[in-house]
């Protein structure tokens, strides 16, 4: 920077035509300055400007210049050395002014303000939006589920079922009774990966049962009544396990909390996501999928026992027809295409077909 306080030197050794309006800060005051900038020694082979004030002329070379282009409606401005600027009181910048990224920076900004580039821009981030949505956060979901570690899972399923205690009563089943049932679940569902089968009295929560991120399936007092057939409780304990078995749980989880689980991938701080992971399993509904892929892991499971599925479907079709204040399975919602579903295996099963 060449500053001068000689009066003639004021002026551009080019032509006035050239010189542009510009807003000037000296890097001294913060005080905006009226200035002109004109190149200095003509337009051919300039190298350097001049920024002229009312008291000063000051002298910069491009290769001291930074562009900053143009951006919605602000207009272009030059940073300079010594934390000195120039900003341009319009979006188009002079035709001698050869800074490298000019041509760049003009470009963006007239595209930015084109009507159907905006419009086109705004129907690619719904596309994106959607896809991420669809495809992108259950499929992230999907990898850290079967990555997350052992005590996280924990973790999360244990405050979980801390909750569900605060919900619900100790369980008024007679001891004989869980007994039963918990040697039905190791004889014809637990397999490899037995779990552990908790029973509480539903209360708010009412008929439900819900499979935990720590390996804990939870049964209701209300549930088990509305069985008429042990098989039925089979059939639901299988249809749990499943959900176990394909960590459904915490994939709904992580999809609920998909921003949280953005934010974790980008800090690797999983803190918020233990925190509000709980909650959200009590909130969740599982994904159609979920559910397709659960039932089917139970109709699987009694058909490998030489138990007819159809006691599941007599199951999910009580659940459907019995008292309708009853929140019954909410995490499950028994829906006719899930019936059909199960009607199907049946039919298959019955007429000795190879099934799914």
């Amino acid at each position: 920077m060449l500053p001068s306080t000689d009066s003639a030197a004021k002026k551009s050794d080019s032509d006035s035509g050239t010189s542009v309006d510009v807003i000037f800060y000296d890097g001294i005051v913060s005080r905006p300055q009226q200035a002109l900038l004109s190149p200095q020694g003509g337009m051919q082979g300039q190298t350097h400007v001049i920024v002229n004030t009312d008291t000063q002329q000051f002298c910069y070379a491009y290769q001291d210049m930074q562009l900053i282009g143009a951006l919605g409606q602000i207009n272009p401005v030059i940073e300079l050395p010594d934390e000195a600027r120039i900003e341009f009181l319009q979006p188009q910048l002079p035709a001698w002014l050869h800074l490298k990224s000019k041509n760049l920076n003009q470009r963006i900004w007239h595209l930015e303000r084109s009507p159907l580039l905006i419009a086109s821009s705004l129907v690619l981030m719904v596309v994106i939006i959607g896809v991420v949505v669809k495809f992108g956060v259950p499929y992230t979901a999907k990898q850290l589920a079967w990555h997350l570690p052992a005590n996280t899972l924990n973790s999360i399923g244990n405050q979980a079922q801390e909750q569900i205690e605060q919900l619900t009563e100790k369980s008024q089943l007679p001891a004989a009774r869980q007994q039963q049932i918990r040697q039905l679940y190791s004889r014809y569902v637990a397999g490899q990966q037995p779990a552990k089968l908790v029973f509480r009295q539903g209360d708010d929560l009412g008929a439900n049962a819900l499979a935990l991120p720590n390996n804990t399936i939870v049964m209701t007092d209300e549930l088990v009544q509305l069985a008429q057939d042990d098989r039925e409780l089979i059939g639901v304990l299988a249809h749990e396990q499943g959900h176990l078995t394909e960590r459904h749980t915490m994939q709904q989880v992580l999809s609920a909390l998909g921003m949280t689980v953005f934010i974790t991938w980008i800090t690797g701080d999983v803190s918020d996501l233990v925190s509000n992971a709980p909650y959200a399993l009590l909130t969740l509904s599982y994904s159609r999928e979920f559910e397709r892929q659960a039932d089917l892991y139970a109709m699987q499971t009694l058909s490998s026992q030489q138990i007819p599925v159809s006691y599941f479907g007599r199951f999910l079709k009580r659940m459907e027809k019995d008292d309708a204040s009853i929140e019954l399975l909410s995490t499950h919602p028994a829906t006719t295409a899930r019936i059909q579903a199960v009607e199907v295996f049946a039919r298959q099963q019955k007429l000795g077909l190879n099934v799914p």
